[in-house]
């Protein structure tokens, strides 16, 4: 396979794995990563959580949990970014969702850097505005009597 269709299906990829990712359907979408996918964050979105993640199955289980009081991201791609090597990308996107419970809206943007290994993402280091959370918690707990 030729770099121009194996950086096709790459992109491809990426745009299904966030596309199902945004309305939550993990099954779906994580299946798009290698099993033992390294993930990272260099600005922790959350303070407590850690700084990288290894595997399908955590991620799965962190973005069930982390995402269970939010409707799906609903990611919109602004721009992917090919690069010289075909099994690598950059791209930006953001998310608009809101807090089900209270329906304060939460949206971020995001920059991503996706590594891929025989067609699936093994590597994603994601750049997201920490604040943007912190923000749409704050308004929770105040919308909830707690802040």
């Amino acid at each position: 396979m030729n770099d121009a269709v194996r950086r096709a299906q790459n992109i491809d990829t990426l745009k299904a794995m966030l596309k199902a990712c945004g309305i939550k359907d993990f099954a779906t979408g994580l299946n798009y990563l290698t099993e033992d996918v390294y993930c990272d964050w260099p600005y922790k979105p959350i303070e407590a959580m850690p700084e990288s993640m290894v595997g399908r199955e955590t991620l799965r289980q962190f973005f069930e949990e982390g995402q269970a009081p939010l409707s799906g991201l609903n990611y919109g791609i602004q721009a992917i970014y090919e690069l010289l090597d075909p099994d690598i990308l950059i791209a930006e996107y953001d998310s608009n969702a809101r807090h089900l419970e209270t329906g304060v809206p939460y949206r971020n943007r995001y920059l991503g850097i996706f590594h891929f290994r025989d067609g699936l993402i093994s590597y994603w280091r994601e750049y997201i505005d920490p604040g943007a959370i912190a923000g749409m918690f704050a308004e929770v707990a105040r919308q909830q009597g707690g802040g």
